[in-house]
């Protein structure tokens, strides 16, 4: 069977060009709240919450195409990812239904690509394991579909 292509088209984003596997939630995030133990470990880039982000849990957001819906808040999220940078643990990219500006002054600073009010949800699109290249300087986000 074909893999299956989806393209995502919206403005131009911040950013050049990544690709990766997707890491997905629908849920807005807060990187202090959600990763919890991050601050205990540094090198750290997995969710440690059990509680707000279950879906996540157990899961690392390095070299991810980190998607999710917006952000709840924590202007620490910035120096989250920083952290996460500075240890190669960032996601490769970040795709938002709304990019807030904690995360996308983040995306600016490490230098990963963010794209957000795309065509259709990319919550509802995009499955954590799907292939997405996130091409911020087109506006354009093309999704293969993981195999069933």
């Amino acid at each position: 069977m074909p893999e299956k292509k989806i393209v995502l088209k919206g403005h131009k984003g911040i950013g050049g060009v990544a690709e990766g596997e997707a890491l997905v939630t629908r849920s807005p995030v807060n990187l202090m709240a959600d990763f919890g133990g991050i601050w205990e470990d540094p090198e750290s880039s997995t969710f440690t919450n059990k509680v707000s982000l279950p879906e996540l849990y157990g899961k690392s957001i390095a070299n991810k195409v980190f998607v999710f819906a917006s952000s709840k808040g924590g202007i620490f999220s910035t120096q989250i990812l920083m952290e996460l940078a500075a240890h190669g643990h960032a996601p490769k990219a970040m795709v938002n239904i709304f990019a807030h500006p904690v995360f996308v002054d983040a995306a600016i600073v490490i230098g990963i690509p963010i794209m957000d009010r795309l065509d259709r949800d990319p919550t509802e699109v995009i499955e954590t394991g799907d292939w997405v290249k996130v091409d911020a300087k087109n506006g354009l986000v093309e999704v293969t579909k993981k195999q069933k």
